[in-house]
């Protein structure tokens, strides 16, 4: 009986620790204000990211995953409600104030709470709700949220002592950086907040310009006219090209330090025992100008404020493969991780549960996007606002504002979007089918910005 009793102890020891196991942890990797094309692993030779680059060698790299808004707490609203920022209200940069986000919409904390997870946050925060208000946002673990210096070099830390303590049940982590954000004061010439950066070396010696730096033709002239409002947020309207590319400099300095601190936390898997039954999802809030048609920051909703790196990774687990399915990190992040654990998605979100496609890559999640944006001065919002709808081929733009105020590229031709082709008669029908299309996708989806169109 002994012996028996003894075997049951030992089979019911295994099953459950192999129930355990079998629900994935997730770590949630996030950057603060990194263009996809910021990273090695994409081609990018100015710059080294080791960390980045181990992960895309062991999942699937995303290459046109885009915000749903090019701005910090809209978009960081929409990634942790999985909503967009048309539907919750939060369309600009909100102080953290209890009583604003509102009971009926779950937080991604909540949500994993109630499927059986231990949740953790540490790093920048930048949400419409107190990031002490855990019985609100679910993240039992929160730590590093206040903007001190050095906050990217603590959070590493932090990271690794939530995996020591729940090593053994499955956890959702959110490592959250904020760097490359730094490069707001660098171009100001502010001190850094999180490191310190040598002098620029001399132009000559820095990245060349991209092939779009200059400012497209027949561009809205809101956007320009907005640069006007904030010399702290632009300062970069007069900039010489030898300027732009010291700034290029810096910004990839700061992308190399902040990929030394992913390095860190994604050690803290293997370190702890949890790398093989951990999903890692990488991605940034939204992209940077990176001297583009001469922008620097995000807001606009050109290629590169509006489009992130998004890699899903499992290390030692998964293949390498890149796929270039339509992506949104604001929306489709919290469907996706709840589809590789199995815990209850909300039923109003809409977004595309990328577990399916990496699972089956042929299977078709989506061919059309809409994101948006609404220019502020920091809290401030300016009153203009603007849409895209992005295609396997086209992208179409459209504000609120200006006599100019439609935007359409062919991405495929003109992946520097510098041809405006809404002025062209030989693309009036393409400009009409995209104009129409998001006029019936407002409709459908309850966004006010149909009045604009």
């Amino acid at each position: 009986m002994r012996f028996i009793s003894l075997c049951f102890l030992l089979f019911f020891f295994i099953t459950a620790h192999g129930q355990t196991k079998s629900r994935p942890n997730i770590l949630i990797i996030m950057t603060d204000q990194q263009t996809a094309d910021a990273m090695s692993n994409a081609g990018n030779k100015d710059l080294r990211t080791p960390a980045m680059d181990k992960l895309a060698q062991n999942g699937v790299k995303f290459k046109r995953a885009y915000c749903v808004q090019p701005l910090c707490s809209p978009s960081r609203t929409s990634v942790f409600s999985g909503k967009m920022p048309f539907e919750t209200g939060f369309v600009g940069n909100i102080p953290e104030k209890d009583g604003l986000w509102p009971d009926s919409l779950l937080m991604m904390g909540k949500i994993f709470q109630y499927g059986g997870y231990k949740t953790g946050y540490v790093g920048k925060w930048h949400l419409p709700i107190p990031a002490d208000k855990v019985i609100k946002h679910g993240f039992d673990y929160i730590r590093n949220t206040d903007f001190l210096d050095y906050n990217d070099a603590v959070t590493p830390s932090y990271c690794a002592r939530f995996i020591k303590e729940n090593k053994n049940q499955p956890f959702l982590l959110v490592a959250s950086f904020l760097n490359p954000h730094d490069i707001c004061e660098w171009a100001r010439g502010d001190e850094l907040k999180m490191d310190v950066l040598d002098q620029a070396p001399p132009a000559s010696e820095c990245p060349e310009l991209p092939a779009n730096w200059d400012i497209p033709l027949n561009e809205p002239e809101i956007v320009r006219e907005q640069q006007k409002v904030s010399f702290r947020t632009y300062p970069t309207v007069n900039w010489t090209g030898d300027q732009w590319r010291q700034y290029r400099w810096a910004y990839n300095r700061l992308v190399e330090k902040v990929d030394h601190y992913i390095g860190m936390v994604v050690a803290s898997l293997e370190k702890y025992g949890v790398e093989k039954n951990t999903i890692i999802i990488f991605t940034a809030d939204h992209g940077d100008g990176y001297a583009a048609h001469r922008w620097n920051q995000k807001q606009i909703l050109y290629e590169e404020a509006s489009k992130v790196p998004f890699i899903v990774a499992k290390i030692g687990q998964w293949k390498p493969r890149t796929d270039d399915m339509l992506v949104c990190n604001g929306i489709d992040i919290i469907p996706t991780i709840c589809g590789f654990t199995g815990v209850k998605k909300p039923a109003y979100l809409r977004g595309a549960d990328l577990s399916e496609r990496i699972t089956d890559p042929l299977k078709n999640l989506r061919d059309t996007l809409v994101i948006e944006t609404d220019f502020a001065d920091n809290e401030d919002l300016l009153g203009i606002s603007g849409r895209a709808v992005i295609t396997n081929d086209f992208k179409y733009i459209v504000y609120n504002k200006g006599n100019i105020r439609e935007q359409l590229f062919n991405l495929k031709m003109d992946p520097g979007e510098m041809d405006n082709l809404a002025m062209s008669k030989e693309y009036k029908k393409k400009l009409y089918e995209m104009r129409e299309y998001l006029k019936v996708w407002c409709k459908r989806n309850g966004d006010h910005y149909v009045k604009f169109l």
